[in-house]
């Protein structure tokens, strides 16, 4: 559900000393959401005790229950860590259709996307979302609330993300969200779906794999992995348990392995000893619930091999009696299938990036949605309708900058029913025309009611969803013709998904005996229960002609395919009246005080009023390290910034200093960037030293030192645009600048260098533009890209001098020789005059530093990339290795002058992706690259090593 900002913040600058001592120079970065809304926003707020709630002015009902909701949550959340947490600023983004929420330090805040998913547990989503992201706020001031702005915020930071792996958090916070709501997802089979499995599949994997994740297999994830662990603590050592280990770490900040270490002190098991204590009673208690639901076997299809992970979602049949499917593995991107009757698999198309799976067939025609990027400012996002007919093999956008979700074609194909919810979150059922995307009909749904994956009946008259609420789920049918709306239930504690109708009565995905089954509700109004698995049975679809129910049946290996016909399940009859679900929860609720229905007499107005962003563009926050570069202590910079940035992300402010230790001088600086706008606008300032080396006419054979300091202002303006389309992603942009630089103090006075005093506005020019397709888990690199980046310097502006420089960057992918191994071709170019006539713009051969120094024209590289194995190596607590892969590459320079058109370096590479020190991120890229001179050198064979990080 949600995702909290600081498990992106690894090791930050703050503790270099600190990760010395343990040995690592591992980078340290922080990674912030930096992303803005239109400036056509009007903001709000709300201000009480505890918070400010900023929110867009449609917002406003959502805003006053979401402040009742936190307001009257503050100290049930707080009560086993033993603290008031300090006031927040919470921003509600009504924008983003992405359903999510975080909160962060430097600067203090939380923002939470307000748009319901599609695919959640039974209750409203705001409470859901509320209370798992209040957890993370008490956490933080309970780990490091002492550490407060305008100074300290990002050293805060940095100790909690040193000390608090990401699945202590997380987990505690799922565990908050169960205990202290009706619902939460450690009520839910299917959120622990993956980890089940595999432990009653006996694929029981070490510590690390479990946390970290892994390439080649599916692990619980750190969110299910650390609910587990973390209730177990408290359901052997008590409610006090968090809250004394926590206080453990904060009298020993910087201890290493801090969490460990405390958890050793508490219970004498260190963090792998408790995973293994964990798994060992939840085999226990999965394999007693599973012999008491005597689940049948089913046959599955398609057949895959055993180490092959793929998911055939939402199976469906086709007239000709073939299965269309939304496949999903780790090596290729999501695409729409047919599985034909001899089990093979035909692409029909490659999808986008979906909020959810989801796809619906009708009448010949395929009918999905997809989340678009709005172009320029990404707090704002879009869902739309895309359609594809299978007679003509012909794609089309249906809606554009909608907001529409689970879309359904009706039987015969004219007609699509699909969930819109606007900018105050009030659902409405819209009836498109399938050919053209024009609306035909627009229903209301009653304003306390949430409906998701609707679907047609056979006549294409009636609708069925599943309808959410605060008091839990149900089925909704909704009337086209009458527009009149229905509960077929009652309401309900279950995870109600995909309802469908068929000729017995409305089947649907329903956890009543504690494992995901497919039940149908009968005319009777009975519920039955048709399937009975051992892992999870989801999305049901029926073929009338074959009187057949499909479904999607969980493996270890991902979700595949098994059929039921309709005379077979009539004939079963299951036990449905127990429910044998672990709740592994339940003995905290003796220690919390659930609430276990809404209570509308606790809900207030509160008084709000606009929140001017001109009033509150400056946010100061952190005394933080100058640069980011830590991989060698030779180029570590010395320095401090103080940093603000304001809450809404539309100006960020740095003033600092820094100590060259290259040159032993100091700079200082001040930059402020402002980001409302379409374009983007930098402007800095700095006070710098800079050392240099020049020749004098009376010796010209000596290189003379020479000293200055420089007065340096620049201006640059940037418009960034990002856009997606299906399987495709685009990223385009302009950027502009000027600077001036005023020269004095130089060390040598007594020469006299022309036009050396004052550089007066050079122009810099860069447009860029890259499109490139979506990559798999396995895919090194796009299978096909496009990237060019062409950059313009000129002296133009400044009569006393010329010069100019134009040089092109160009990245171009292609598809290897084997599903997931990568050609990279890259050409770049550079021509010069003037007083960039020295100067390279453009990437240089491999060990151009160790060569002898030409003057550089173009390059040409030549990279061939694959993976060799994912081997899931732990090596100790110090590294985790997922994969190690190889290339081949050939580096040409100024290769369209030669006769001879061969590399001037070329060789072989090793790498590995791995995770260091137990850190979730940054995930780091080491390697070595061996180099082979193709020239006549005194070393033909030179080694260089490298190691990155992504997050």
């Amino acid at each position: 559900m949600t995702n909290l900002k600081i498990h992106k913040y690894i090791i930050i600058k703050y503790l270099i000393c600190y990760l010395l001592t343990i040995s690592t120079l591992a980078c340290l970065a922080q990674i912030f959401d930096d992303n803005q809304n239109p400036p056509s926003v009007k903001w709000r707020q709300i201000k009480t005790e505890h918070f400010q709630i900023i929110y867009a002015t449609e917002f406003e009902d959502g805003a006053q229950t979401l402040t009742n909701i936190l307001e009257n949550s503050i100290k049930r959340v707080s009560k086993s860590i033993g603290i008031k947490p300090r006031k927040i600023s919470i921003i509600l983004q009504n924008r983003d259709v992405v359903s999510n929420g975080f909160v962060q330090l430097a600067p203090r805040r939380s923002e939470f996307a307000t748009t319901p998913p599609q695919q959640m547990d039974y209750q409203d989503w705001l409470n859901s979302l509320a209370i798992h992201e209040l957890r993370h706020v008490v956490q933080f001031d309970g780990l490091s609330g002492h550490f407060k702005p305008p100074l300290l915020e990002q050293l805060g930071l940095a100790i909690f993300g040193v000390t608090l792996p990401p699945w202590f958090y997380e987990g505690d916070a799922v565990a908050i969200e169960t205990v202290l709501t009706p619902s939460g997802r450690g009520r839910l089979p299917s959120w622990e779906l993956p980890f089940r499995t595999n432990t009653l599949s006996n694929l029981k994997y070490s510590y690390q794999k479990d946390f970290l994740g892994s390439l080649k297999s599916i692990t619980p994830g750190y969110y299910e992995l650390g609910y587990f662990m973390t209730t177990k603590m408290r359901r052997d050592y008590g409610e006090d348990f968090i809250n004394q280990l926590m206080k453990d770490m904060v009298k020993k900040p910087l201890r290493p392995y801090n969490f460990s270490r405390a958890l050793v002190h508490a219970t004498g098991y260190n963090t792998k000893s408790w995973h293994r204590k964990t798994v060992q009673e939840l085999d226990s208690l999965w394999r007693e619930q599973l012999q008491k639901t005597s689940p049948i076997t089913y046959e599955y299809f398609p057949h895959t091999k055993p180490q092959e992970i793929v998911d055939y979602l939402l199976p469906q049949a086709l007239p000709s009696g073939e299965i269309i499917a939304l496949q999903r593995s780790y090596h290729s991107v999501p695409k729409i299938v047919i599985l034909s009757k001899e089990n093979t698999v035909k692409e029909v198309i490659k999808t986008g990036i979906q909020t959810h799976p989801h796809f619906s067939y009708g009448g010949g025609k395929i009918i999905w949605d997809e989340m678009r990027y709005d172009k320029r400012y990404h707090k704002r996002s879009f869902h739309v309708i895309n359609s594809y007919n299978l007679a003509t093999k012909s794609y089309r956008q249906l809606s554009f900058k909608t907001r529409l979700f689970s879309p359904t074609v009706s039987p015969d194909g004219k007609t699509i029913a699909t969930v819109e919810i606007d900018l105050s979150n009030q659902v409405n059922l819209i009836l498109l025309d399938s050919d053209t995307g024009a609306e035909k009909k627009r229903i209301t749904i009653p304003s306390h009611i949430m409906i998701q994956t609707p679907s047609f009946d056979k006549e294409g008259k009636n609708i069925i969803a599943t309808a959410t609420s605060s008091n839990g789920t149900s089925l909704i049918e909704i009337n086209s013709y009458t527009e009149e709306t229905n509960l077929l239930i009652d309401w309900q504690e279950q995870q109600i998904e995909r309802p469908i109708y068929t000729p017995f009565g409305i089947v649907f995905k329903a956890h009543y005996n504690g494992i995901d089954n497919i039940y149908c509700l009968e005319p009777s109004k009975n519920i039955r229960q048709l399937t009975n698995v051992s892992y999870g049975a989801f999305n049901p679809s029926y073929d009338q002609f074959s009187e057949t129910l499909y479904f999607n049946n969980y493996q270890p290996n991902g979700y595949l395919i098994s059929k039921e016909n309709a005379t077979h399940f009539r004939e079963k009859t299951f036990e449905q009246d127990s429910n044998f679900f672990i709740s592994y929860y339940k003995p905290l609720l003796a220690q919390e005080e659930p609430i276990t229905a809404p209570d509308s007499t606790q809900h207030k107005t509160f008084a709000s009023s606009p929140y001017k962003e001109v009033k509150n563009l400056f946010n100061f926050h952190s005394i933080s390290p100058v640069g980011d570069d830590f991989t060698s202590v030779r180029n570590f910079d010395l320095g401090l910034q103080l940093l603000s940035d304001n809450l809404l992300n539309t100006l960020s402010t740095r003033v600092g200093f820094n100590y060259d230790q290259n040159i032993s001088r100091s700079d200082y600086f001040i930059s402020a960037t402002y980001k409302r706008w379409f374009p983007t606008f930098t402007l800095q300032y700095r006070n710098q030293a800079q050392l240099s080396n020049i020749r004098m006419q009376n010796r010209p054979d000596e290189l003379i030192p020479l000293r200055w300091r420089e007065h340096y202002t620049e201006l640059r303006t940037t418009i960034p645009l990002t856009f997606n389309r299906l399987n495709t992603i685009y990223n385009t942009g302009l950027s502009l600048g000027t600077s001036f630089t005023k020269r004095y103090q130089l060390s040598l006075t007594d020469i006299h260098i022309p036009n050396f005093s004052e550089v007066r506005f050079p122009l810099l020019a860069q447009l860029y533009f890259n499109r490139n397709s979506r990559r798999s888990l396995h895919d090194l690199a796009p299978k096909w890209g496009q990237n060019f980046n062409f950059i313009y310097r000129d002296l133009t502006f400044d009569r006393r001098t010329d010069g100019s420089i134009f040089s092109m960057r160009s990245t171009l992918y292609f598809p290897g020789l084997v599903n997931n191994h990568s050609l990279q071709v890259r050409f770049n170019f550079q021509e010069r005059s003037g007083n960039y006539r020295l100067m390279n713009d453009i990437p240089m051969v491999s060990g151009y530093d160790q060569l002898t120094t030409t003057r550089v024209n173009n390059t040409l590289f030549l990279d061939y990339r694959f993976p060799l194995i994912y081997p899931d190596w732990d090596i100790s607590p110090l590294m985790f290795v997922k994969r190690i892969k190889t290339g081949l590459f050939a580096d040409f320079e100024n290769f369209v002058q030669q006769n001879n058109l061969s590399p001037r370096t070329l060789g072989l590479e090793v790498r590995a992706d791995l995770n260091l020190l137990r850190f979730y991120l940054p995930n780091f890229d080491a390697g070595v690259r061996a180099i082979y001179v193709n020239e006549p050198h005194t070393k033909r064979l030179i080694f260089t090593y490298g190691l990155s990080y992504s997050y």
